[in-house]
């Protein structure tokens, strides 16, 4: 699946290349460059679809530090996280039938859901105009450029 002389067919494989948010991104997403990525459910369901990398300066762009923070849970500053808890987090706390109020609880159920349902694939850009590439790209992916839309943030 080529979009812009981008070859993006690793974004969908239907099996291979799936990095868990359970296994510390540290470990997988470079520290240079930008990077476009795609968020699957247990199911095989495609949610989202994501960049990280944009800073200005190509020597700033650290597309790490947004999928730790995805890893994370936390919902404030996070929109992917948001989601989560919106969509899949409320809905288990509904069906099971309550919540106890304590500092930090949602957070941390979100995180739980994310690291143990969710996985991801990514591209890396490491040129100059890396952080222009995966704008495009993201915004042609949640238009359903490649067949599907996310779920989340399709547009």
């Amino acid at each position: 699946m080529i979009i812009d002389g981008h070859d993006l067919s690793s974004l969908f494989k239907e099996v291979d290349g799936l990095i868990s948010f359970g296994d510390d991104p540290r470990k997988h997403v470079p520290t240079k460059g930008s990077i476009v990525y795609t968020v699957w459910d247990e199911e095989g369901r495609f949610i989202y679809v994501g960049i990280s990398g944009l800073q200005k300066s190509l020597e700033k762009r650290n597309p790490q530090s947004r999928m730790v923070s995805h890893s994370s849970g936390r919902r404030s500053g996070d929109q992917f996280c948001v989601y989560i808890h919106d969509f899949f987090v409320i809905p288990e706390l509904i069906k099971g039938g309550g919540f106890v109020p304590e500092r930090g609880a949602l957070d941390k159920l979100t995180k739980s859901y994310i690291q143990t349902n969710l996985s991801y694939r990514f591209l890396v850009f490491e040129s100059d105009d890396g952080d222009a590439v995966v704008r495009g790209l993201e915004r042609q992916i949640q238009a359903g450029v490649c067949g599907i839309k996310p779920l989340l943030n399709g547009l």
